[in-house]
């Protein structure tokens, strides 16, 4: 990260990943795949809520979507606001997909030539209440792009109201990276 003086800080992260199935396995073993949303993820997204893909869930359906890739990126610029309070203001980017040809949903196969049209965007604000041992954190994620939506190439801002389903609360403790 980057320390701009004692009360500031400008951090960022990137990850990208494959999980490949060797010996008698055709797809991943469940806790081997990747996900994404959430606390540590793109916080605009519940956990396991984001993806593979432009795949879209259908409204009963358990929101567990895991797959063989992952890309992602986050950028948090960190300030302290007064005693043990600290704010911070971030940017999300990022998806999953698949590479089995055994996966049948629809868009979540990973291609060379649309992948990059199908990250996700998010950003929020966050509070962390720093106690020296431990912190406990709230960010407040929203969604800019949501690669699942056809309408505008999946971009929100701008294009329509926004409802309860485009922010995400996070709790956790410590910091996401």
């Amino acid at each position: 990260g980057l320390k701009i003086d004692e009360y500031n800080s400008f951090v960022m992260r990137a990850f990208a990943g494959v999980g490949i199935p060797y010996g008698n396995f055709d797809v991943l073993p469940f806790e081997k795949q990747y996900f994404t949303g959430g606390a540590n993820g793109i916080r605009a997204w519940p956990v396991r809520a984001l993806g593979p893909g432009t795949y879209k869930a259908s409204a009963g359906d358990y929101p567990n979507m895991t797959s063989d890739i992952k890309m992602e990126a986050n950028a948090e610029y960190r300030f302290h606001l007064t005693g043990f309070l600290e704010g911070a203001l971030f940017l999300d980017v990022g998806n999953i997909w698949s590479i089995s040809s055994k996966d049948n949903r629809e868009g979540a196969q990973f291609r060379l030539n649309t992948f990059y049209k199908q990250f996700a965007l998010g950003t929020g604000a966050g509070l962390r209440f720093d106690f020296s041992y431990f912190i406990f954190r709230f960010d407040l994620g929203m969604k800019l792009r949501e690669p699942a939506q056809q309408l505008n190439d999946g971009w929100i801002i701008g294009n329509r109201s926004y409802s309860n389903n485009d922010f995400n609360l996070n709790f956790a403790i410590g910091y996401p990276f």
